[in-house]
């Protein structure tokens, strides 16, 4: 059997909305054209809350899909999928991957089995959406993911891994956190191709961090359980390039001409290309930051000016901001919102509720409804 692996299609992000539907539809039908199954691994949505316009559109995208299996010959949902950290809510509310297979356009696979046959094979899709990184470990551990007798198993989970993050976090799973006994693990969530080892993930199919890692080819992946082989199968993307430009104690009309030669160079060869600059380093003596003026280049192309930033405080504030990028807005202010709740034993109840409820303002009648009922002894 084929397994197509399809993740991070982040359908609705405002930057680059239109890429990321095309970008995520090709990724989609093509896969829909040459698997058996598809499994979609997480940040489905860019939001939890995406606009109507955007459901409609990737509704539409997935009963395509669905038409193209059945045309096939390949009949009910052979759609699988998880929620992301960006589509997650909190437990207990709908979110958009929930909604979809609420509507019949896919299995939800969150923390539950599917098994799904075709001709004498068969294939067990077991998933965990994201969780919190404080709490994921626990989570993992209590998973209701089980391998299935003679099947071919396959786990999904979407997740920061220390193997493939290339950094040390107590919070991060590592390998040997995962379930035992599968065939198969897939991974969404890092942006980067991981094509070979235990935890494949064919990366994002839509360019959203602009970091250096998102500059190489968009795809999906397609796994063929007969021959434990996977293949990443390219999708048509408009180019990104990141350039890093270093100087060392320049003036800063060297600067500007170098960084508009590049990025002109850079549009001649690929006028659609998303373009992201890093300028580092010096400028000469006399010279302050505020001598350097860039100009605008337009829409896609962005600039980083980073000239004489040499304080250390300012670096590890700039390493830890970059990492953080990987969060969604609502991750931030949820991290936020537990370090304000840690010492309180979190008395407000579950922290990702509370803020889906003072997201939908029905926190400040929910909690003065439990003191009610706490004075009343109830």
């Amino acid at each position: 059997m084929k397994i197509a692996f399809v993740t991070d299609t982040h359908f609705g992000y405002r930057r680059f909305e239109e890429d990321a539907l095309l970008q995520g539809k090709e990724a989609i039908l093509s896969a829909a054209k040459e698997a058996d199954l598809l499994i979609l691994g997480g940040d489905n949505f860019d939001s939890p809350f995406p606009k109507m316009e955007t459901l409609a559109s990737v509704m539409q995208l997935l009963r395509e899909a669905l038409e193209i299996f059945h045309s096939r010959g390949i009949r009910g949902v052979p759609i699988f999928a998880i929620h992301g950290n960006h589509d997650r809510r909190a437990k207990g509310y709908v979110n958009p991957t929930e909604l979809l297979a609420r509507g019949g356009f896919l299995k939800n696979i969150h923390n539950k089995a599917e098994i799904y046959a075709l001709g004498e094979e068969k294939v067990s899709v077991c998933g965990l959406g994201n969780i919190p990184d404080d709490f994921v470990h626990e989570a993992i551990k209590e998973a209701g993911c089980k391998p299935v007798e003679n099947a071919f198993n396959v786990f999904v989970l979407h997740q920061s891994f220390q193997e493939l993050e290339g950094a040390f976090s107590e919070k991060y799973l590592t390998f040997d956190d995962l379930p035992a006994g599968f065939d198969l693990y897939l991974c969404g969530h890092r942006h980067k191709p991981v094509l070979s080892g235990k935890v494949l993930n064919p990366g994002s199919t839509v360019v959203t961090q602009l970091r250096p890692e998102e500059a190489g080819q968009r795809g999906w992946l397609l796994y063929d359980t007969q021959l434990k082989k996977a293949e990443f199968k390219p999708i048509k993307t408009r180019p990104f390039v990141y350039k890093a430009l270093e100087f060392s104690a320049a003036k800063p009309d060297e600067i500007k001409k170098k960084v508009e030669d590049e990025i002109k160079a850079i549009v001649l060869a690929s006028p659609s290309a998303i373009v992201r600059i890093s300028v580092k380093g010096t400028l000469a003596n006399g010279f302050q930051p505020s001598d350097l003026h860039l100009p605008e280049f337009g829409e896609n192309v962005f600039l980083d000016n980073a000239i004489n930033f040499e304080s250390l405080k300012e670096k590890i504030q700039q390493i830890k901001q970059s990492r953080e990028q990987k969060k969604s807005p609502k991750e931030l202010a949820m991290q936020i919102l537990c370090q304000k709740l840690q010492g309180t034993a979190y008395s407000l109840g579950d922290p990702e509720r509370l803020f889906s409820q003072l997201l939908d303002g029905t926190a400040l009648p929910s909690i003065k409804e439990r003191i009610e009922k706490k004075q009343q002894g109830v």
